[in-house]
């Protein structure tokens, strides 16, 4: 791909400089301001994997805020703390239903329904706990929901995304009770899923699956809503953009990662269902060529969420392992325009953090 073009460069330029002086402060004191809430769980177990949650992914929770990055300047701060917030919802049952249950499946769509809830101001809570041992949580994921909904209350377009972004949560859901649970049983069910699923492409179902399973296209509308002037059209192409190729992208990537853990731990890896190095090669290029070729039709600054998407993950040393590089070399060369200065510069953080 050719080198990136003096407009482009300069937007790059002009993005990193917003998020890194913006943005990433105000997650960060954010970040701090959650992590001393989860310190006041009364509960030791459920204190301690809170805290584990913040802490592991803790790069999601930055990246999350991203999206602020584009908002207009007076809501910047609301934008960034409501995506960091349900960011940390998702990160907290995700955490929460990895834990050893009796009913995982009804045990993981209940508490991941803690982030449809955060989406609808006027929903009344739900038993988020109910197939969970322990509920002592001193009001932690009940708070966590209402400071999100304070905020998408202040949204001005909001009613222009939220259907769009209530389906997006609800995949959520399916995907963690469903997907991410699922068995070789289940295969034949799923591809029946997948071929009632009106996406566009042709995607095997645990590609569909993945795409259910990213928050992407969900803090894109988000921040979206932060525009007074939004139209259904803008909110149609960012649609084509996410779902289901960007978030499918995003998903598979951070299994791409995961892949050489997961195997030593036992856990399912969404890469696993292809048949060869080659397959998986082929398919994350696809994916990554098809999202690169659709974020020309929306804002530019969807290309830069692109590349830095793509920049955290393959930033990650894990992306270069033998069984990784060949895909983390076909994603990159879709989409490096953009993708390697922002490579670059996560790794040298990367780097400087470890030190």
């Amino acid at each position: 791909m050719s080198p990136p073009t003096a407009r482009t460069a300069i937007a790059f330029a002009s993005a990193a400089r917003r998020y890194w002086l913006g943005i990433f402060p105000i997650a960060r004191n954010e970040i701090r301001r959650l992590r001393h809430r989860a310190a006041d769980i009364p509960n030791p177990v459920l204190r301690g994997l809170a805290l584990d949650a913040q802490l592991r992914k803790s790069t999601s929770l930055e990246g999350a805020a991203a999206f602020a990055t584009f908002v207009p300047l007076r809501r910047r701060v609301a934008i960034t703390k409501l995506l960091v917030d349900l960011q940390c919802i998702f990160d907290y049952a995700d955490t929460l239903m990895e834990q050893s249950n009796d009913n995982p499946a009804a045990n993981a769509s209940q508490l991941h329904n803690a982030l449809l809830v955060a989406l609808q101001p006027d929903q009344p809570h739900l038993d988020y706990y109910q197939y969970y041992t322990r509920q002592d949580d001193g009001g932690y994921l009940v708070g966590l929901i209402d400071a999100c909904r304070t905020l998408i209350r202040e949204l001005p377009s909001y009613g222009l995304v939220n259907e769009v972004v209530l389906e997006h949560a609800s995949r959520i859901v399916f995907y963690q009770s469903h997907i991410n649970l699922a068995c070789e049983l289940d295969y034949p069910r799923l591809e029946r899923w997948a071929a009632e699923e009106i996406c566009g492409g042709d995607l095997n179902w645990w590609e569909i699956g993945a795409a259910c399973g990213s928050s992407l296209a969900l803090f894109a509308h988000i921040a979206a809503a932060a525009n007074p002037v939004l139209t259904a059209r803008e909110v149609e192409l960012v649609e084509g953009l996410y779902w289901p190729w960007e978030d499918a992208l995003h998903t598979m990537l951070d299994s791409l990662v995961d892949r050489a853990e997961d195997r030593e731990t036992g856990q399912p890896n969404l890469l696993n269902h292809y048949t060869s190095q080659e397959e998986m090669t082929e398919r994350l290029g696809l994916l990554a060529g098809e999202t690169a070729k659709r974020a020309h039709e929306v804002a530019p600054h969807h290309r830069l969420i692109l590349a830095g998407m793509v920049a955290l993950y393959l930033s990650d040393e894990q992306a270069w392992i033998d069984s990784a590089r060949p895909a983390s070399e076909r994603v990159l060369a879709a989409t490096g325009t953009l993708a390697r200065p922002a490579l670059l510069l996560l790794r040298a953080r990367r780097l400087a953090l470890r030190a």
